[in-house]
């Protein structure tokens, strides 16, 4: 799994149209959902990721939940983000490790929010530009 993290004081997105694959979450199209002071989260669910998955949502957790109070950010946003791996886990697969990752942070206290799966989203964000409002993370 790999992620793009970013700490934002704006983050807003707007779900724009179904994405062409079999399994995309259902939502409502044209929904708008904004947030300040948060860790954008964009993940790339890969294909061993589900065999891996203890593992990968143990260190995931941890290292957001760190990097929440190093930074003093309110919430976490998840958002697939297919973008960052060329060797993507199938559907299927990959809403069940994002879920995972959801029910993880909420388990810790987290405000978190995941962003759905299998659409087109519009976003807008401004990050913070301090020394650790832009990291990434392979698990």
């Amino acid at each position: 799994m790999r992620t793009l993290i970013i700490h934002a004081s704006e983050f807003s997105y707007n779900i724009k149209q179904r994405v062409k694959i079999p399994i995309v979450e259902d939502v409502d199209e044209g929904q708008t959902y904004e947030f300040r002071n948060c860790l954008v989260i964009f993940v790339s669910v890969e294909k061993d990721d589900i065999t891996r998955l203890r593992e990968i949502k143990g260190r995931f957790d941890e290292d957001i939940a760190v990097v929440m109070g190093q930074v003093n950010a309110e919430s976490a946003v998840i958002y697939p983000y297919a973008h960052l791996s060329s060797n993507l886990s199938d559907p299927r697969n990959a809403i069940r490790v994002l879920k995972r990752l959801e029910d993880e942070l909420k388990a810790r206290g987290v405000s978190v929010h995941r962003s759905p799966f299998g659409w087109y989203k519009e976003f807008k964000l401004h990050c913070l530009g301090h020394p650790l409002s832009e990291l990434s993370r392979s698990f």
